[in-house]
């Protein structure tokens, strides 16, 4: 069977992991934790990573430094079969890093923004896109040269009849720019319940509409005003999500509770089990959704973002069990 060739867009960034931590930060007083790594960071590199394990055929476009850690990030994409061909290296500047602090199922972060602010994208068109069936964007308010750079490829992408999708991730300054222009173009848009809420609210607030949302259903539903396949991740509880081609009915799916041992990329392997299931498998909306919430679940037994490497047996067998 032909595999969906899917290009990920997005940071390039090294996660410290410092788990098990005594308690939470604490200003002016030093504490200490169990666990000490450094693994593979950035919420595409992690989607990439946890789509290829599954079988998908990943690529990835981003920046990385001309430093330890960038060799660290393109090593370890190589090692795990994400093409890295469009990945440009800089030496002006230096590779991101995000430090997470984990307290029980809690994880706090501060980023150097680095190498991920820096990528532009101004010399992204149709060469790049031309090979593949599906862009993934990821991150984009921590990308701030990149994010003025998105409507084009959304644009060239729907030109070229190429699906697109993409996860925001928060933004810190809760203003959602640009997001009025990338949801009528997007396929499918990932949103956890949090940054659900804020873009309906910020988007009802501009338009005057001041009736925002009261529930995460009726954020939800409000979103699938303004885009094609809104897909909310509500954590514990699973995900909904609402497809305007598929009737636009609400389609909901519970989660599969574990023993959380670390919450980092749960959500982008979601968004991986998401398009694999869809793309790969043909699954329905419901039935892709019960494969993006035990890909997520999955990954949160095992510290790090791309430690699970769950193959598709891996998911069946876990939702089986």
């Amino acid at each position: 069977m032909h595999k969906t060739k899917i290009l990920f867009i997005g940071d390039i960034n090294v996660d410290v992991l410092m788990g098990g931590l005594e308690s939470l930060p604490v200003v002016d007083k030093e504490i200490t934790c169990k666990t000490f790594d450094i693994a593979v960071g950035s919420s595409a590199v992690i989607c990439a990573a946890a789509y290829t394990s599954l079988g998908g055929d990943s690529s990835f476009l981003g920046l990385a430094g001309q430093d330890d850690y960038g060799n660290f990030m393109i090593h370890a994409m190589n090692e795990l079969k994400i093409n890295t061909d469009l990945v440009r290296r800089t030496d002006t500047i230096k590779t991101g890093v995000t430090i997470n602090l984990i307290h029980a199922s809690t994880r706090t972060q501060v980023t150097y923004p680095g190498t991920i602010c820096e990528f532009d994208g101004s010399d992204v068109g149709e060469r790049e896109f031309k090979e593949f069936s599906h862009i993934h964007f990821a991150g984009p308010y921590l990308q701030t040269k990149f994010r003025p750079h998105i409507i084009r490829l959304l644009q060239l992408a729907k030109s070229l009849n190429i699906t697109t999708s993409l996860d925001p991730q928060w933004d810190p300054r809760e203003k959602w720019e640009h997001m009025n222009d990338w949801l009528p173009l997007l396929t499918y848009l990932f949103v956890n319940e949090g940054e659900a809420m804020s873009i309906v609210n910020t988007l009802d607030y501009q338009s005057r509409n001041r009736k925002g949302a009261t529930s995460i259903e009726d954020a939800c539903r409000a979103l699938a005003n303004h885009t094609a396949t809104p897909i909310v991740k509500t954590g514990k509880d699973g995900s909904m999500a609402i497809s305007r081609g598929r009737g636009g009915n609400l389609a909901r799916s519970t989660a599969k509770q574990v023993q959380v041992i670390d919450t980092t990329g749960a959500g982008d392997c979601f968004d991986a089990g998401f398009l694999f299931a869809t793309f790969e498998k043909q699954l329905p909306l419901a039935k892709a959704l019960q494969v993006a919430n035990a890909t997520g679940s999955r990954s949160c037994t095992f510290p790090g973002g791309v430690a699970h490497k769950s193959t598709w047996s891996d998911i069946t067998h876990f939702m089986e069990t």
